[in-house]
């Protein structure tokens, strides 16, 4: 199963984002971000929709866990 945590992370990497700048981005610090990245599935929907917005991308492709799912299953 594909986790939010890991599609938030390589959304961050793929942007060429490191950590303190999308929490510099978020106005809270490095450690606060590294804990939303790696507890994603706790994350209200409003630190989901600042962080879509900091990494410059809509809610919908943030979240859309079936995407990834389905590419995961493609690539078996």
């Amino acid at each position: 199963m594909y986790h939010l945590s890991t599609r938030i992370r390589k959304i961050r990497e793929a942007a060429g984002l490191r950590q303190s700048e999308v929490a510099y981005r978020l106005d809270i610090s490095p450690s606060a971000y590294g804990q939303i990245e790696r507890n994603a599935h706790k994350s209200t929907i409003e630190t989901l929709f600042k962080l879509a917005r900091a990494m410059n991308v809509s809610l919908t492709y943030l979240i859309d866990l079936d995407e990834e799912e389905e590419a995961q299953k493609n690539k078996l």
